[in-house]
């Protein structure tokens, strides 16, 4: 061990918690949530003056020399915290000293952890939260922030699409019609969000909500959008696996881009969406053709609208983008941005919503 390895120590960062990864300890990139957590051999919390300034706000002291804390996790991500015959619980309990209770199979409820001290109670917290985090990012998105593109004018010119694709294009290879989106179901996504029971998408209900009046003045008093133009996913155009369809501002200004990435950032930066738009910008398109739709006439939403155990067949849609490459879907009124629900469909034909946000000038 050199005085460097002493004095300038490897740390990880988790939430509002700093560990130092003692010598020997090898950490990649890949690591940060596959770490065997025991605090004797692999990490010691950084409280010199042993002050017990990092125990965290909720662990309360229920008795004298008995400390507790109640998690709200959703139900479905106990099966991370459980493992494999419940030895994941156990190994968490062994090496944190703490008992911990978790609510039946499917039933919502705090997770509690009791201990003999608040920094034994504060370990468990933070080892249960990265089990609850890792598996959150392992679970498929339940709903997805949208754009309806269900306007009577859009769904006349897809339709007109769909029947030119299929007339003069069919024999082309991968091409046939259960890959087009159903027309009821077309729409922009502007975010996916993992939402696992009421209190989520209640959150993720009032974060939308919130940003109505500031969306509306992005937007402008009477906002309208241009679908045109099209474009796929990969390189090959002659291996394609979803086409979709440009969208903008009418009137080429950049306000609509600037709204959808307003939302997604205040999505993310609540916790509630996985996606870097701190990095990205919101693709604006509208998905035509997707071969995770093949065989399942559902179209059921952004994604597969149904499993499929059989691979990918792409299409060839060259000689189809040479042709119909600046094909105009139509303008229409902004029709506001919905919290929609994956794989549900309302009495409409669309998803269901569960909140929506229609601006000044805008119609549905």
């Amino acid at each position: 061990m050199s005085m460097t390895d002493v004095l300038k120590p490897q740390v990880l960062r988790l939430g509002n918690f700093c560990y130092r990864i003692n010598p020997g300890d090898k950490l990649s990139d890949n690591d940060s949530l596959k770490l065997n957590y025991t605090e004797e051999t692999n990490f010691t919390e950084l409280d010199p003056a042993g002050s017990g300034a990092d125990v965290d706000s909720r662990v309360k002291e229920i008795s004298p020399g008995r400390f507790a804390a109640y998690l709200d996790i959703p139900s479905a991500l106990f099966r991370f915290i459980i493992g494999k015959k419940g030895d994941t619980k156990r190994k968490l309990e062994y090496e944190t000293r703490c008992t911990i209770v978790i609510p039946a199979r499917g039933v919502e409820g705090a997770i509690v952890i009791k201990g003999k001290t608040a920094r034994s109670v504060t370990s468990a917290i933070t080892r249960i939260e990265v089990l609850a985090d890792s598996g959150r990012q392992k679970t498929d998105f339940t709903h997805f922030v949208s754009v309806p593109m269900t306007h009577p004018i859009v769904q006349r010119h897809y339709q007109k699409f769909q029947e030119q694709v299929l007339t003069q294009f069919s024999k082309c290879h991968g091409v046939d019609e259960s890959i087009f989106q159903n027309p009821d179901k077309l729409h922009l996504t502007v975010a996916t969000l993992t939402l696992l029971n009421d209190p989520e998408v209640t959150q993720a209900t009032e974060v939308i909500l919130s940003c109505a009046d500031e969306l509306s003045q992005k937007l402008g008093s009477d906002p309208r959008l241009r679908i045109q133009n099209l474009d796929y996913m990969n390189d090959d155009p002659t291996a394609i696996d979803v086409l979709y369809a440009k969208v903008r501002s009418a009137d080429n200004s950049n306000s609509f881009q600037v709204a959808v990435d307003l939302l997604g950032s205040r999505l993310a930066e609540a916790g509630i969406s996985r996606q870097d738009f701190q990095r990205d910008r919101v693709k604006l398109h509208v998905t035509l053709m997707n071969t995770l739709f093949r065989k399942d006439t559902g179209g059921g939403g952004p994604g597969p609208g149904g499993r499929n155990s059989k691979p990918r067949e792409t299409f060839d849609a060259q000689s189809m983008l040479k042709v119909m490459g600046t094909f105009d879907f139509g303008e229409i009124p902004f029709p506001g941005f919905h919290l929609s629900k994956r794989y549900s469909t309302s009495c409409t034909g669309y998803y269901e919503t569960v909140v929506d946000i229609i601006t000044s000038g805008s119609s549905s």
